[in-house]
């Protein structure tokens, strides 16, 4: 009898993890132009503090959404379709990939937009390497 029982919590138990499983699997991702950022920087000053001082700033930006002001030195298209963007330099400086989503929704602010020109992008920043990397990213404005 208690085999029994022991085998109906082990079954409940694999379903209930399979559903909350399934739930946080199919979860959409939160909608970035919609998210208040908890910092707005400039892109030399953020650039600045990960020099300084990586594990720092890694603990102050790392997957908190960020309002980026900077230069737009290029715009690329990766393999797999992505808007990329990258501000101040291009070796060294903040590499934000577009939302899809937003990107799909946007195609003709993507295309106004020049080298050159001041721009500032929303997103998450993800941490330090070689570059600061900032994704999923909305631009707000040009």
């Amino acid at each position: 009898m208690k085999i029994k029982y022991a085998i109906i919590l082990v079954l409940v138990l694999i379903v209930v993890g399979a559903g909350i499983g399934l739930k946080m699997f199919f979860k959409p991702h939160a909608d970035i132009s919609k998210l208040d950022a908890e910092y707005k920087v400039e892109a030399t000053a953020i650039m600045d503090e990960f020099q300084k001082d990586e594990n720092a700033a890694t603990l102050k930006y790392s997957e908190k959404p960020i309002e980026i002001n900077g230069k737009l030195v290029a715009k690329n298209k990766l393999p797999n379709g992505t808007d990329l963007l990258v501000l101040e330099n291009e070796m060294e400086g903040i590499s934000c990939q577009l939302d899809s989503n937003w990107a799909a929704a946007n195609p003709q602010v993507i295309q106004a937009l020049e080298t050159g020109s001041q721009v500032t992008v929303k997103g998450v920043c993800k941490g330090f390497l070689m570059e600061i990397k900032v994704s999923p990213a909305v631009v707000v404005s040009k």
